[in-house]
């Protein structure tokens, strides 16, 4: 990320005596005052007993990647672009005070910053052709397709607007298969990544994903590693966030 040019700030906190860190880059528009912000995370840590190719070092890689795209971006006036590593989204931290997206977006808070977009990028690698290969909790699974060829767009009722805008971008831009949802928190898979702890605060908040445990025989298991992953469909799916970023750090998003 440095040698991207970007300097990189670390936000530094401490879980059973271990000093632990979200990472984050940024770029700024023009304009005075607080600017409203446009935040890009995925979790760096991985599920206990697992390699995590997948989940997560697929949703980093994709940011990694996506810091490299947008380095030259300009933000319009008074917007701001965050890229976010984070810490501890796996259990045991899930949804606990030392979650790492829920360290940074409380720490927005305090700082009264508004975030205006929030894309949660969570186990985004694995992709099959196969019919059956895709499954569903209920009630979606009377609602979408049942073959895992597509990345989805998940949110809840208050992210809806942020939603239809990312993939309307997305389907503007990329030639991929993709869905999107809007689902109650209590549903199974809707609230399992990083765009939880935005939705705490009220932001709006959608994550990016394959689908993971629904989709991925391998998910939070010592066979979840690189040679799983189809990297030709990673990287057009990237490509086709690329222009969603692009697009939110141009004009705010209308909530």
């Amino acid at each position: 990320l440095s040698g991207l040019g970007y300097a990189v700030s670390r936000q530094e906190f401490e879980t059973e005596g271990v000093k632990v860190r979200n990472l984050e880059v940024r770029r700024t528009g023009p304009g005075a005052g607080k600017a409203r912000l446009v935040v890009i995370g995925a979790h760096y840590d991985s599920a206990q007993g697992a390699v995590g190719a997948d989940d997560n070092g697929s949703g980093v890689a994709a940011l990694l990647e996506l810091a490299r795209l947008l380095k030259s971006v300009q933000p319009a006036e008074g917007l701001e672009m965050r890229l976010v590593f984070y810490v501890n989204e796996e259990l045991p931290w899930f949804a606990t005070e030392k979650m790492g997206s829920l360290v940074h977006a409380n720490g927005l808070a305090l700082g009264e910053r508004e975030v205006v977009a929030m894309l949660s990028l969570e186990t985004i690698g694995w992709y099959s052709d196969a019919p059956g290969s895709q499954r569903y909790p209920f009630p979606f699974n009377l609602l979408y397709p049942s073959t895992g060829d597509f990345i989805g767009f998940v949110a809840n009722p208050r992210s809806r607007s942020l939603l239809h805008r990312v993939i309307g971008s997305f389907r503007r831009h990329a030639a991929f298969p993709s869905e999107g949802a809007v689902g109650l928190e209590s549903i199974a898979g809707v609230s399992w990544s990083d765009q939880w702890a935005y939705w705490n605060f009220g932001w709006p908040a959608v994550m990016v994903t394959d689908t993971a445990p629904f989709r991925y025989p391998h998910y939070h298991t010592l066979r979840d590693t690189p040679d799983k992953l189809d990297y030709d469909r990673l990287a057009r799916v990237v490509l086709g966030l690329e222009s969603v970023v692009r697009d939110l750090v141009i004009a705010a998003p209308s909530n």
